[in-house]
């Protein structure tokens, strides 16, 4: 219980710790070898995002050059392209990526615009430079309006800082499930129902709050090690212990009350698992963390709002992230909260009825015996 989430932990941060791709291995099919292509290859190779790798000829079949290559993009410079620049006609860079891997197919195309416009506006500028204009003259009519974009809270798009906290949350929410899942099946199973019973004064309140209790001290735990694994591999987030600690809490404690309410209601600890499994395990995609909640149909977005991860992330990133005061995720909080109302409300009621039958059945034994 403690050893596993700490190597997964561990082993999903070392997946991601270079936090972005960068040196992708491109291809250029140059048919124009002139002084500007050479020019635009070299601009490719120098972005840290690409690599050319390898050099396309006419022998080369662009259908089925990447079944059996390693580059994920070819660049093709067509024929005379300085000869119509200089003319001042329109030339078009063909650029065929491998997007059957979206990542790599957002940054190769994003790099492409960045080096191809840089390139286009120099061209731009020393034409202007060349028929008398100042260098800053010629740069504002090449470039007349200017896009200064800022990216918040993750600007250099670090996956690190991206999919591990949103990995291990969603791992903190199984486990944590999981194991109370089977917290009161699994004393029917083992014979030991009676002693908990006994022990508790026949009292359901007591039992809930046992096993809570514990369970909420071990989901800290592992949210603490969630913590140290921010420290430890440089993950930023805002000081808002206080918050976090108390969405942490209610997260897990949402949790543990869906589990009690499966396992004081079924008695089967393997179809009250198979249960919790089918339930949390679209949690990731269905929290809108791969895929925003608002592109998926309306009953996939529905279902999401009943799953206790959905509101738990948007907290969580609002906190952390942001560093969003408690105004900002009461919304959040209610909502994890009425998952704790109906799961212990009715892990209570399931508790009283076995309990009820318990005594009755000690009454029918006592009364038989005598």
């Amino acid at each position: 219980m403690l050893i596993v989430p700490i190597v997964v932990f561990i082993l999903l941060a070392t997946i991601y710790i270079e936090g972005s791709l960068s040196k992708i291995h491109v291809a250029v099919y140059d048919e124009d070898h002139s002084k500007l292509s050479r020019t635009l290859i070299n601009f490719l190779d120098a972005t840290e995002s690409m690599d050319v790798t390898y050099y396309l000829s006419s022998e080369d079949q662009l259908e089925t050059f990447f079944l059996n290559h390693t580059e994920h993009a070819i660049f093709r410079i067509p024929h005379n392209m300085e000869r119509d620049v200089m003319r001042g006609k329109d030339v078009t860079i063909q650029t065929l990526t491998n997007s059957s891997n979206i990542i790599f197919g957002n940054i190769l195309l994003r790099e492409a615009y960045t080096v191809v416009g840089t390139l286009s506006a120099g061209i731009t500028i020393n034409k202007l430079v060349a028929e008398g204009l100042t260098p800053d003259q010629a740069m504002n009519l090449a470039v007349p309006i200017v896009v200064e974009a800022k990216p918040l809270f993750n600007p250099i798009y670090n996956y690190l800082y991206y999919l591990v906290p949103g990995l291990m949350t969603v791992l903190l929410q199984m486990i944590i499930f999981f194991v109370s899942t089977r917290s009161i099946n699994s004393e029917f199973n083992n014979g030991t129902f009676n002693d908990l019973v006994d022990i508790s004064n026949n009292s359901a309140t007591n039992i809930i709050a046992g096993k809570s209790i514990v369970y909420l001290c071990y989901g800290l735990a592992i949210s603490m090690f969630i913590g140290l694994v921010f420290v430890l591999f440089g993950i930023p987030f805002k000081e808002k212990e206080l918050e976090l600690l108390v969405l942490f809490s209610v997260f897990i404690l949402s949790n543990i009350a869906l589990g009690l309410m499966l396992s004081s209601t079924i008695d089967d600890e393997i179809l009250s698992l198979d249960i919790a499994f089918f339930y949390n395990s679209p949690a990731f995609v269905f929290s809108g963390f791969t895929f925003p909640m608002f592109g998926m149909p309306f009953f996939d977005s529905l279902y999401a709002q009943f799953i206790p991860y959905t509101h738990f992330l948007y907290a969580f990133f609002k906190v952390y992230q942001i560093g969003a005061p408690f105004t900002l995720i009461m919304y959040d909080l209610v909502a994890l909260m009425m998952f704790i109302g109906v799961g212990f409300v009715t892990a209570f009621v399931a508790l009283k009825i076995r309990i009820k039958q318990l005594n009755n059945n000690r009454l029918i034994k006592i009364n038989t015996s005598s």
